[in-house]
């Protein structure tokens, strides 16, 4: 009965929208024959949709400018095999119209309408816009007004028109033209584009999807992309055809352009980074690794640890860097490196720094010169966005001088990772590794034909063996297949909890059992964060941060004969006031 009636509630609300809306109105019936009514979901879609055999859903992205995405199955499956993805946008104004308001527009820009940022864009030419047009009530002849447009005082524009003209006007001028639809999308993680023809898509609940953007001609394409370049700053040429960049909303693309060196034409690959991280408690919600990992990798970032998260491309390692950061002691100052910008630090003392590639080895500054330049600014911890170069062995130098260095890394295995770490070129020695102290390794898997991300080990790196020229390491925590469930190896075993965290606490080995009750505790906070809803990352930070406050206030009261015990108790009242409510405002 909930459930019917919560589907008339949705249908009535596609009503009202095909009413406000003409061309979504339009656009379902014409759809409808083919496919049926979408069922419509406003902005939030549930995960549920995942295991879904045939799909015909509607959500919206951005309902001021009437942007909205259909999803559906084709009859048949269709002839690529692949899923759709329309964007249903305003339908475009009439093409007179638009050279009418390019040309005023031309003579009204003058050289002190200079944008600093995208926003700012648009701001000018909404107020320019309002300069040299004039809404009028009936339809417009825009081809017998463009040979008189330079005596014309204003543009006339038919009313029916000018909210679309708006919104295209935003979104080839201040916005990314034809990839504005899906930018809006918080559900899509990557765009691509492999030449002429359609735009495929990653979404976070679907899968790959093929969508309705497309482009006709080669010309077409390297037009756009040479526009996309020049506005993010990295111009591509037939001389500099690779660029990687940052786009304004912070992703990632990756562009390459001209015919001679791919050969279906240029071609593009957006990655997605939402602009809020992920949070600790979510990616636990969701299983990708389980709440007494989450306490483990906490204690060992508040104690200065070393680690790398290890796993193939889009097997989601910066986002579970992203957010395990957040476990690092509030107060430490964080230097960054990146070539692209996708970590997001939540400590107030962070340094961001970024690569700079022009080309040329006398101006660029790479990986290698900031980590060098990172030794020399005191930081608590180094993050490097991904080691691929000659800059690990920099970061393995940082370790061994006392700095803990975290980073991604393209590696399936612990295995695979030394063999890398030490070949060329990045060329660290055998017997620094051990200064490395965990890996996680994490992978996209399927889960009932779902593809998830999982963490499938957390590791100790426990030394070097000389006599057998091996690594030792330890799997701590492992992730099984069949039940879904990740197992710890128990009590005991952990040499980074006993050898490395318990000795600093001054823990006796009679003692060393209060290591792992802090590690449940820790779990068990983790749980009551999730049972409270806390998952944004902001959020999630402030919590820690206000229980890190509270062990240190604690440790600082108790006797020397109480000490060992001192974090226990403290995150025993942590728990029990995050449970009524408290530390999490």
């Amino acid at each position: 009965m909930a459930a019917a009636a919560l589907q008339a509630a949705e249908a009535g609300e596609l009503r009202r929208l095909a009413r406000r809306f003409p061309h979504l109105a339009r656009y379902l019936r014409a759809v409808a024959a083919r496919v049926g009514v979408p069922a419509y979901y406003g902005r939030e879609l549930p995960r549920s949709l995942r295991k879904a055999a045939r799909l015909n859903v509607m959500y919206v992205v951005d309902e001021e400018a009437g942007i909205f995405i259909h999803i559906y199955t084709p009859p048949g499956g269709g002839e690529s095999g692949y899923r759709k993805y329309v964007a249903v946008e305003p339908e475009r104004p009439p093409r007179e119209l638009f050279a009418l308001v390019e040309e005023k527009l031309a003579s009204v820009i003058t050289e002190n309408d200079v944008a600093r940022d995208l926003e700012e864009r648009r701001r000018i030419l909404l107020r320019k816009l309002g300069e040299i047009a004039e809404r009028v009530p009936r339809p417009v002849d825009y081809r017998a007004l463009l040979p008189r447009v330079h005596s014309l005082r204003r543009v006339p524009v038919y009313q029916a028109h000018y909210r679309n003209l708006v919104y295209y006007l935003l979104r080839d001028k201040a916005g990314l033209g034809i990839l504005e639809p899906v930018l809006k999308d918080p559900y899509i993680e990557d765009i691509s584009c492999p030449g002429v023809g359609n735009i495929y898509i990653v979404h976070k609940v679907f899968g790959p999807l093929e969508t309705s953007l497309r482009f006709e001609t080669h010309e077409e394409l390297d037009k756009f992309i040479i526009e996309l370049s020049e506005r993010i700053g990295k111009p591509v040429s037939h001389a500099r055809p690779i660029v990687d960049a940052t786009l304004p909303d912070g992703s990632r693309i990756n562009i390459v352009f001209g015919t001679d060196v791919s050969l279906q034409g240029s071609n593009f690959t957006i990655r997605r980074v939402a602009k809020i991280p992920l949070s600790v408690t979510q990616l636990v919600s969701w299983n990708t690794f389980d709440e007494r990992i989450a306490a483990y990798l906490w204690m060992l970032l508040l104690e200065g640890n070393s680690g790398f998260v290890s796993g193939e491309t889009a097997s989601g390692k910066t986002t579970t860097l992203n957010a395990i950061v957040a476990f690092i002691n509030p107060t430490a100052k964080i230097v960054t490196i990146e070539d692209t910008a996708e970590l997001n630090v939540p400590h107030p003392n962070w340094v961001r720094e970024l690569t700079r590639d022009t080309g040329s080895p006398e101006t660029s500054v790479t990986m290698f010169d900031l980590l060098k330049a990172a030794l020399r600014q005191r930081p608590n911890y180094i993050i490097v966005g991904e080691i691929r170069g000659a800059e690990g062995l920099i970061a393995f130098q940082a370790m061994q001088t006392g700095h803990p260095v975290l980073a991604t890394f393209h590696a399936a295995s612990v295995e695979r990772l030394v063999q890398r770490l030490t070949s060329p070129p990045i060329n660290v020695p055998k017997s620094q590794l051990d200064n490395l102290n965990f890996v996680v390794i994490q992978s996209a898997v399927y889960r009932e034909g779902v593809l998830v991300r999982r963490v499938l080990s957390v590791n100790e790196i426990m030394g070097y063996d000389p006599k057998s020229g091996s690594t030792l390491y330890v799997p701590t925590f492992t992730w099984d297949p069949v039940s879904d469930r990740f197992t710890f190896r128990g009590r005991g075993t952990s040499y980074l909890l006993e050898e490395k965290i318990g000795v600093k606490r001054g823990l006796s080995r009679r003692n060393m059992f209060i290591i792992y009750d802090e590690l449940e505790l820790r779990a068990r906070i983790i749980r009551a964060m999730i049972e409270r809803k806390v998952f944004n990352y902001y959020q999630v930070f402030r919590t820690l941060a206000r229980i890190h406050a509270l062990t240190v206030e604690h440790a600082r009261r108790v006797s020397k004969e109480e000490a060992p015990y001192a974090v226990v108790e403290a995150l025993e009242e942590a728990l029990s006031r995050i449970q009524r409510g408290e530390l999490i405002k």
